[in-house]
């Protein structure tokens, strides 16, 4: 007796070494998708190896942890571009985002963390 039939979406998940889909992983995965775009949104227009180098980690960022570190590079990549007020900006416009999506060890100092 088998306990677990496959099926072909369970073969395909298999074979690209990926999680089962839960119930709330479209929720957790929209949020954090929405987080990335306003992150990478801080770096449109600009232009430069750094800037390409933080794009290419906040595209290939695998969880809401990662994006979560990844603003303290970012506002250092907005620094020299764009200055310190702007990139003070666009950190206070992206944590908020986090609200609700970090785990709970880094839940408790978010607003502490809102300010670089």
């Amino acid at each position: 007796m088998r306990w677990n039939k496959p099926n072909l979406r369970n073969s395909l998940h298999d074979l690209l070494g990926r999680d089962k889909p839960s119930s709330t992983a479209w929720v957790r995965d929209q949020g954090l998708e929405d987080i990335r775009r306003a992150m990478l949104l801080c770096l449109a227009g600009a232009s430069g190896c750094e800037v390409a180098r933080m794009n290419m980690r906040l595209r290939y960022a695998g969880d809401i942890e990662a994006l979560w570190y990844l603003r303290g590079d970012l506002f250092t990549t907005l620094l020299p571009l764009r200055g310190k007020a702007h990139a003070q900006d666009a950190l206070d416009r992206i944590t908020p985002l986090f609200q609700g999506q970090l785990p709970r060890s880094l839940r408790a100092p978010l607003l502490q963390h809102a300010r670089l």
